[in-house]
């Protein structure tokens, strides 16, 4: 009799200390934007759109200044993230290819060790992987914060979670009506490799009101674990997917393309009004998720876990961070390496110009450019997009030049620097098994570089979900 009511006893510990145990993991929420630059949000300096969440999580959490995307392509950058390895590594580094079922998500460890493990939103993964996810639901735009907050409602109970809330604002196309009232095209902050016209201000202004869509539905997750008494121990992260929609920035792996947003807060581990100046990647995420919630880094992981920089956000984990462009609407292979203080692009294709995709070459400010080129009005920080040949090579001082303007790469002076970025370069594709296919490896424009009319048809592998 001794024995066996020792043995229930044993259990119920075993069962307290484990609901105990769960209780104390930390939940994860990841708000991911589609198409969203670093500095478009009054946390990073812009004074006009309206991002009062992301403002709210900065000021009660952690700020990171040097945070760069390992792709400017929605698809590859979140299979990275998810991940934690680099485009090229996961079997799906060009835009739509779906993530193959060999590749393990961040989601499934988390899975087995008693996580609810939630994809609400965008997907852009495939269905290969659609099993290392408990809960998966699509949402329209306007409805995405609902979505969100009904998967918290529904989440099981005592289990702790993950939520990976991906949008699809700011992606194009838009239409007025996102937010009220609409932000003004008058006072938009049009970006120096823009020019200053009607048209592009009232596309900019359309952009905003998707970005402060955004912002909207995250205040209703924030609200929704408030009343559920989760803030305090839920690590939130705020990021994007890549540059805004835009010529000079979505696709291109200087700082308007890979830079992102990136804000934790998590009131129980880190502090209020903390900004980290030095550098991380997204492909960091997935081992600083597992870490955090008890468990061992996957050996697929190629990134590097920013768990310390959360207690100390002048720690330094790592010196650069890497980034790719591959096909995206058209074909294309560069990379990248940022640091600190300069951003280094090696580019294999300077015969063909640095097209935005198709999307953007379909948007009201890529025809004002064009209109404007024809007719020899563009200065010459608007032209890099249309003209070529380009350079092989490109060096920007971020810290003076953080729109990446002026291209340093010929000027004797910065020859050490430059040397010491390719060296960084040509270590990390040999680490991480990347090479120059060759033009014939690579996948061929899908779309009129002018008119952004597809070439290729929707059966094409580039094409697939």
């Amino acid at each position: 009799m001794y024995a066996s009511q020792l043995f229930v006893f044993v259990c119920f510990v075993t069962i307290l200390s484990n609901r105990s145990f769960g209780d104390e993991r930390p939940n994860f929420v990841v708000f991911v934007a589609d198409d969203m630059a670093w500095d478009d949000c009054g946390a990073y300096g812009n004074p006009v759109i309206r991002t009062p969440n992301m403002d709210r999580l900065a000021a009660e959490g952690m700020r990171f200044d040097r945070a760069y995307l390992t792709c400017s392509s929605c698809s590859p950058s979140r299979c990275s993230m998810l991940t934690g390895r680099y485009p090229h590594a996961t079997g799906a580094g060009e835009l739509h290819l779906p993530l193959p079922k060999e590749q393990t998500m961040l989601t499934k460890p988390l899975m087995d060790a008693g996580y609810w493990t939630a994809a609400v939103g965008k997907w852009h993964l495939g269905q290969a992987v659609e099993d290392q996810v408990d809960y998966r639901k699509g949402s329209s735009p306007a409805a995405m914060g609902n979505a969100w907050v009904k998967a918290l409602k529904d989440r099981p109970a005592g289990q702790p979670f993950f939520l990976w809330a991906a949008h699809s604002d700011p992606h194009r196309g838009y239409k007025p009506g996102a937010v009220t009232p609409p932000h003004d095209p008058a006072k938009v902050v049009v970006p120096p490799f823009f020019p200053d016209a009607s048209r592009v201000r009232e596309d900019l202004a359309l952009y905003y009101d998707e970005v402060s869509r955004f912002d909207e539905h995250i205040g209703m997750v924030l609200q929704e674990l408030k009343q559920q008494e989760l803030e305090k121990n839920t690590f939130v992260l705020v990021i994007s997917d890549n540059g805004r929609p835009f010529p000079h920035c979505k696709t291109r792996v200087h700082v308007p393309g890979v830079r992102t947003p990136f804000i934790v807060r998590w009131p129980d581990r880190v502090a209020a009004g903390q900004v980290a100046k030095n550098v991380v990647s997204t492909v960091d995420i997935a081992p600083t998720v597992l870490e955090l919630a008890g468990l061992t880094p996957l050996a697929s992981f190629q990134g590097k876990s920013f768990v310390r920089m959360l207690s100390d956000p002048g720690l330094q984990i790592r010196k650069y961070a890497f980034a790719e462009h591959n096909w995206h609407d058209y074909r294309a292979y560069e990379r990248a390496v940022h640091s600190r203080g300069f951003c280094y692009v090696r580019n294999w294709l300077p015969e063909i110009a640095g097209t935005p995709p198709a999307d953007a070459v379909n948007s009201p400010t890529y025809k004002v450019m064009l209109e404007m080129h024809a007719v020899g009005a563009l200065t010459p920080s608007q032209q890099g997009c249309i003209e070529t040949p380009r350079a092989e090579e490109f060096l920007y001082d971020v810290t003076k030049d953080p729109n990446c303007l002026v291209n340093l790469a010929t000027l004797p002076k910065f020859s050490d620097q430059l040397q010491l970025l390719r060296d960084q370069l040509k270590h990390w594709q040999q680490e991480t098994e990347d090479q120059f296919p060759g033009e014939d490896g690579l996948t061929p424009d899908g779309f009129d570089r002018n008119t952004g009319k597809r070439l290729i048809k929707a059966s094409h592998p580039s094409f697939l979900k």
